[in-house]
């Protein structure tokens, strides 16, 4: 029984080191795909913006000056500069973790010790602001140790997904904001409205031929925004003139229709030979981490089953 207890010990090990090695795959991978998704997304913010302006709203754009327009595209180039930027930062090696500091002098946080608290491990241990560790000394605390558990590096994982996700959301949020605030959207709009615009998926049509837009039908009541959760999509078919004139006749509603953008994944990737190439190694690394975690609980339960029954005949004596 001990030799079985020693094998299976021997097979969890090897598991847990394959795992170290696969972790940094994963982050290798990531940093890579990360740098060319910032790329692509930054690119595509631009034509979704040009999109909307030109083909969205042509005569709320031709109403701007000049130098508006001019202010308009800075900003549009600058929300995607930042936002790319951002993207690559979400990225924190699943291999190396260093001790929790919280900072006792609120009014000095930054996005930078922010960025790395989020990525701490252990207990919270109160310092000063003045005391924070230096980047040199963060380096020299994350060395002597890896993510071996097949199960840490899918949290990892499934967290940074998240981030990828909710940074697209951001700037979606971020850039129909900009173009209300130049006078391309109505002003009229709520900022939930705004806010749901950049995370409906389903609820959503896609514009025809025109990626990262977002085509919507929102029915207001008295002159005031109804929830988003009964925005209506404009999909199987937009509604009839009698079908409108009922609605406002009853309900005394308006239905303005919202072209926004929304940036989108998988239109992203499809639009970008790279950013697709990264996705389609980032599955496999995935997969392979699948396997893992199968074996990895496996032989989790294979060595409580082992440890129970030794520990069962230690224990038993006859009468």
């Amino acid at each position: 029984m001990a030799r079985a207890i020693e094998k299976i010990e021997r097979d969890i090990a090897a598991l847990e080191e394959a795992t170290s090695a696969l972790a940094q795959e994963f982050y290798n991978t990531y940093e890579r795909y990360l740098t060319v998704l910032g790329q692509a997304m930054r690119q595509q913010l631009i034509l979704a913006s040009y999109h909307l302006c030109t083909q969205g709203y042509p005569d709320a754009f031709l109403s701007l000056s000049f130098s508006q327009r001019q202010q308009l595209q800075q900003a549009i180039r600058q929300l995607g500069e930042n936002a790319k930027q951002k993207l690559v930062a979400q990225l924190h090696s699943p291999t190396t973790a260093v001790p929790h500091y919280v900072p006792t002098d609120s009014s000095h946080n930054n996005d930078a010790f922010t960025e790395i608290e989020n990525a701490l491990v252990g207990e919270p241990q109160r310092v000063q602001a003045s005391e924070r560790p230096s980047k040199e000394e963060l380096d020299s605390l994350t060395q002597n140790y890896s993510v071996s558990n097949p199960e840490e590096l899918a949290t990892w994982q499934e967290k940074l997904e998240a981030a990828i996700a909710k940074s697209l959301q951001k700037v979606s949020r971020d850039i129909n904001r900009q173009l209300q605030r130049s006078g391309i959207l109505s002003k009229k709009l709520p900022e939930p409205v705004l806010e749901a615009a950049a995370k409906v998926e389903a609820s959503g049509e896609s514009v025809p031929g025109l990626p990262n837009l977002l085509n919507l039908v929102i029915e207001t009541e008295n002159d005031s925004p109804m929830p988003f959760g009964q925005a209506m999509p404009n999909s199987a078919r937009s509604p009839t003139p009698t079908e409108m004139l009922r609605s406002s006749e009853s309900q005394n509603s308006t239905l303005i229709q919202l072209i926004a953008i929304h940036l989108r994944l998988s239109e992203i990737e499809f639009a970008d030979s790279s950013v697709a190439a990264g996705r389609h190694q980032i599955r496999n690394l995935s997969a392979k981490l699948s396997n893992l975690r199968r074996d990895y609980q496996k032989k989790q339960r294979e060595r409580a089953v082992a440890e129970a029954e030794s520990a069962w005949r230690v224990s038993w004596f006859d009468e």
